[in-house]
């Protein structure tokens, strides 16, 4: 019997079975890179929180949990290359965001609109410099201006191959310098602003992942 889990697809670089069950799907897809996609469901939630945007929390953390899924057809050679990236590997890298789209079109299982948005727009920027579609300011859907934010301190605080975890003051100042830049000011500002709160956040799911455990799906900050 052929092995149809979302690992073996990255390892494959092929698409998964559009009848892969939904619950493996999203499991699969969010704990690539070390439970990422899972960690920014949950930040991003927290953000919601704070910031009291009064959007659905459960879409939330899903879009969240596949903003990445792009990735399953990015190698992990890749992924977790312990180098600076070639120019090569680095355009196969901004290829995600349009391959997600398309993974979870391809999907037997319909996805809210917000899911797809997050799938594709995650790596657009506020002042218009990101990728796929160079989208700027307001014209970024604001559940994608929050998946990025989460994205990104994630992404600094999370040790990977080719780098270290960066420290909460470094990704506070990074959140700072990249307001109105990378990100909608007020937003970056009140996360950094309430860091401490978001490494709770991330500390407790990190915890559960380097324990081998995962938690519940659409596991939410009170």
């Amino acid at each position: 019997m052929p092995d149809c889990t979302i690992a073996s697809m990255w390892d494959a670089g092929t698409l998964p079975p559009p009848t892969l069950p939904h619950k493996d799907f999203i499991k699969g897809v969010s704990n690539i890179q070390n439970g990422h996609g899972r960690r920014v469901g949950l930040l991003a939630v927290r953000i919601n929180q704070l910031a009291r945007l009064g959007l659905d929390p459960d879409t939330m953390q899903l879009a969240g949990e596949l903003h990445d899924t792009g990735k399953v057809l990015t190698g992990r050679d890749i992924l977790h290359a312990p180098r600076a990236l070639t120019p090569e590997e680095k355009s196969i890298i901004r290829k995600h965001p349009l391959l997600g789209l398309g993974v979870l079109q391809w999907y037997e299982h319909s996805f809210p609109r917000e899911v797809m948005d997050a799938a594709l727009l995650h790596h657009e920027r506020w002042d218009g410099t990101g990728y796929p579609l160079g989208l700027k300011g307001r014209n970024i859907p604001l559940w994608v201006q929050v998946i990025s934010v989460a994205d990104t301190i994630d992404a600094c605080l999370s040790k990977r191959n080719y780098k270290h975890s960066w420290t909460p003051d470094a990704v506070r100042q990074i959140l700072q310098q990249e307001a109105g830049r990378a990100f909608e000011p007020k937003l970056a500002t009140l996360c950094a602003t309430h860091m401490d709160e978001l490494l709770d956040v991330w500390k407790a799911d990190y915890a559960w992942q380097n324990a081998g455990n995962h938690p519940p799906a659409n596991q939410h900050a009170n």
